[in-house]
């Protein structure tokens, strides 16, 4: 049967990639490789590592990746965008022009009999100031305000904001260099776990956001949780044959 693909954090246009051609060119390849079996491709949140739209104006770039995201709906792929922390500002206009569907949050969906739980993964964690934070990104109000920040203004602080970002997350990496995750902290694991311990029939969780890989067995019944990386270090995603789904790794520079 046709198969079903899972991608997240692309980070398109990320200020600390070095060569934002080459890495766009790359995801561009994927799409190529995937197109001839896709029936569906969901990609996971933080497509763009910055992304607002205003009326009249969106960030400039990316032309090649939503060329191919155009093509790949025109051909009947199914295309769904899932907002993340980095690029929760997508309203009309990606749904409008590339014909893709937008959701602002996780949701399950049943595919061939299987039962899928699938986000960003950044919702469903226990840190109260980083819901705070989401709270505010999603605010009606807020978004208005923000829009009234010039365009270069607005790219100047989230480009800002997102070296930071990264800056301290290769921090944790380094301190944690050579020692394998936690999972027992690992708050995406601890959801599911507890989903599954509630009686939760789902299965498969499939989340991003960590830019880590994880594939972690969460019952008896197989159940799993995938964290599928991210295409920044790991270049990988995820496939659902009909049965079975396995996190591969795309190798072709």
């Amino acid at each position: 049967m046709p198969k079903v693909y899972f991608a997240s954090d692309l980070h398109l246009g990320a200020p600390y990639i070095a060569d934002h051609h080459a890495h766009e060119r790359r995801i561009v390849r994927w799409l190529d490789s995937i197109k001839a079996d896709a029936s569906a491709l969901y990609i996971l949140g933080d497509i763009f590592d910055y992304w607002f739209e205003y009326k009249t104006v969106v960030p400039r770039g990316f032309v090649r990746f939503q060329a191919k995201i155009a093509e790949l709906v025109e051909a009947g792929v199914q295309v769904h965008f899932f907002t993340g922390n980095h690029d929760a500002w997508m309203f009309d206009y990606l749904q409008s022009e590339l014909g893709v569907v937008v959701h602002e949050g996780p949701m399950r969906l049943s595919l061939n009999g299987r039962n899928f739980f699938i986000g960003h993964g950044d919702d469903i964690g226990f840190d109260r100031f980083y819901h705070v934070m989401l709270w505010c990104f999603h605010n009606r109000f807020l978004q208005a305000c923000y829009r009234w920040l010039h365009p270069d203004l607005a790219g100047l602080i989230a480009s800002t904001w997102s070296r930071k970002s990264r800056a301290s997350h290769d921090a944790d990496d380094q301190r944690r260099a050579g020692k394998p995750l936690d999972l027992d902290r690992e708050w995406q694991v601890l959801f599911a776990r507890k989903q599954v311990e509630n009686g939760d029939t789902t299965d498969f969780f499939i989340f991003g956001h960590r830019h880590e890989v994880i594939d972690t067995v969460l019952s008896s019944r197989g159940q799993r949780l995938l964290v599928i990386g991210d295409w920044i270090r790991n270049f990988t995603y995820a496939v659902f044959d009909g049965n079975n789904v396995e996190i591969q790794r795309y190798n072709n520079d």
